[in-house]
């Protein structure tokens, strides 16, 4: 009897052990296809943020802007289909495995049909070569609104219908915008794994923090901050700063100023330097120089040293300094072109010195900068940190595009200002001088990826 009951006992712990190991592997698959749920479907984000990116060369712009607009339309819709061979993946059928119900949530409306209704079919291994990649099903794309975030950004007691935009530090919706500020937008991502297992997960975007901040600069040269000071060449060398847009249709006048500076304190001393007048030029209307106004992002030293950050952040080459770039010294990426520009970036002090070719795309120095104007630069040139450019040979080469320069940190000790200092420009040698180019400037902001303002997981349940 005893031995029976022995018996008995250890069966009952045997079958207990049996079904928690069951248990486990059950519990274990769920979690493993929930993950892979979830990663799959961070993975149709990433796609999504990626094919943003105007130099992507499977850049769905066409589809997110179809008629070339400058903002996504609120009634626009642009999706990312990834079906599984001999799959089809609708998102506007409500009887789908896969139906984006979540667009009714946000948009209290159907899904628009006709024109406003964009699909593209991803480029992920799954849909081009029959190989495991990614298992997301769609990734949708739309404007951001107070109404499809639920959240009032303005603090008005409304929450509107209307588009949010993103200076770089804060989000508004159309009214409330201020110059310069980027459009934000939704993309939705909706994962199923063959073993039912769904996630949908959300991020809010908003194009790169240079083109955020300066859709369009104010002027060839900008000053920005206070005691600026500027020195030209003497007389008439071929030397000029010209704000006339030279991509603007023949006979047409479109540009910005020659020289800006942001503190009114500062004009007549610049406007004495610059001399002679005729060296400096802008369209018809208007000033040649003058005071500007900068977005909120430029006009202090913590603003623009996020600004730095997020550049350096998206930089296709980081170089330490001192450098020198030279004829027999490159420090450039390779690869770069006229047709394909890059972002550059110097920490510390440039030198380039007997280098008589030309650079394209965006260049940040935040030491000094010293230029031998026999180089020329295609794109923006941006001298933040120190805050000082120096030339003082002569060459025939020149700047396309636009300059800023702001001092942000002590030159000495390299501290964090508490206020924006003496930013310097002086050319004293020669060369042809800077020259306004929307052409580079637009080619050069485009280099800047999308960036994540947030990330949030939409809770779902299986059919």
């Amino acid at each position: 009897m005893i031995a029976l009951f022995t018996l008995m006992l250890i069966s009952v712990v045997a079958t207990a052990l049996i079904l928690m190991a069951g248990t486990e592997t059950a519990l274990k698959g769920n979690y493993k296809s929930a993950m892979h749920a979830f990663y799959d479907a961070k993975a149709g984000l990433e796609e999504g943020r990626g094919r943003l990116f105007a130099r992507n060369p499977s850049s769905i712009a066409s589809c997110v802007l179809p008629g070339g607009e400058p903002t996504m339309q609120l009634n626009q819709v642009c999706y990312i289909l990834n079906p599984s061979p001999g799959e089809v993946v609708d998102p506007t059928d409500p009887t789908s495995l896969y139906a984006d119900n979540e667009y009714q949530t946000e948009w209290n409306t159907a899904i628009p049909s006709g024109a406003n209704y964009n699909t593209v079919i991803s480029n992920s291994p799954i849909a081009s070569a029959n190989i495991a990649g990614p298992l997301y099903k769609w990734v949708r794309i739309t404007p951001r609104t107070e109404a499809s975030a639920n959240f009032d950004s303005d603090a008005d007691g409304n929450i509107d219908i209307t588009p949010l935009f993103f200076d770089g530090q804060n989000v508004f919706d159309t009214r409330g915008a201020p110059t310069g500020a980027a459009q934000v937008l939704t993309i939705t991502s909706l994962a199923v794994t063959p073993y039912g297992s769904r996630r949908m997960v959300q991020y809010t975007v908003t194009a790169g923090a240079l083109a955020a901040a300066m859709p369009s600069f104010p002027s060839a040269l900008t000053l920005d901050g206070n005691g600026v000071t500027f020195t030209g060449p003497s007389g008439n060398s071929g030397f000029s700063i010209n704000g006339n847009d030279m991509d603007a249709p023949s006979g047409t006048q479109s540009g910005v100023g020659a020289i800006g500076f942001t503190n009114n304190s500062d004009s007549s001393s610049i406007s004495a330097a610059a001399v002679p007048a005729s060296n400096y030029l802008s369209p018809s209307g208007v000033t040649a120089i003058g005071s500007v106004s900068m977005p909120t992002l430029l006009q202090t030293p913590s603003g623009l040293d996020a600004l730095v950050h997020n550049i350096t952040q998206s930089a296709d080459k980081v170089v330490n300094g001192p450098a020198t770039q030279s004829g027999s010294v490159n420090i450039m990426p390779s690869g770069m072109s006229a047709t394909n520009p890059m972002i550059v970036v110097v920490n510390g002090d440039l030198t380039i010195n007997g280098w008589h070719n030309t650079g394209y795309g965006l260049l940040l120095v935040t030491g000094t900068l010293t230029y031998d104007p026999d180089a020329s630069w295609d794109g923006i040139v941006l001298v933040i940190g120190k805050g000082q450019f120096v030339s003082t040979q002569s060459g025939t080469g020149q700047i396309n595009g636009v300059l800023l320069i702001a001092q942000t940190r002590d030159p000495a000790s390299g501290t964090l200002l508490s206020a924006l200092g003496r930013a310097s420009f002086k050319q004293t040698g020669g060369g042809n001088g800077i020259h306004y180019s929307s052409k580079w400037v637009a080619a050069s902001q485009a280099l800047a990826p999308y960036q994540v303002l947030s990330f949030r997981e939409i809770a779902q349940k299986n059919p």
